[in-house]
């Protein structure tokens, strides 16, 4: 079982994967690059599900939720992030 502090903590880290590995492959998919938007897709599935099954298992824990909501923030962050290193790259090429 895991901490009352560390459940949150792995939450959020799923979730910054997860939501930065949706703003990839939505880059990825604009690109015309669908084969690794199929691939990211599916890892952002598993993810997802692994991340709000935590959530959802104990909503009576707040710090969870708030985990949640802080790994979105960063995985938004963390996505633009790539993002823009993914297309001065591409721009350089």
């Amino acid at each position: 079982m895991l901490t009352l502090i560390g459940q949150p903590v792995l939450i959020a880290v799923l979730v910054v994967i997860e939501v930065a590995v949706w703003q990839v492959r939505v880059a990825m998919a604009t690109r015309g690059n669908k084969r690794v938007a199929a691939a990211l897709g599916a890892v952002n599935a598993v993810i997802s599900v692994v991340a709000l099954a935590q959530v959802v298992t104990h909503l009576d824990r707040p710090a969870n939720v708030v985990g949640y909501a802080v790994g979105v923030a960063a995985g938004v962050y963390l996505g633009v992030v790539v993002d823009s290193r993914l297309t001065r790259v591409r721009q350089a090429a």
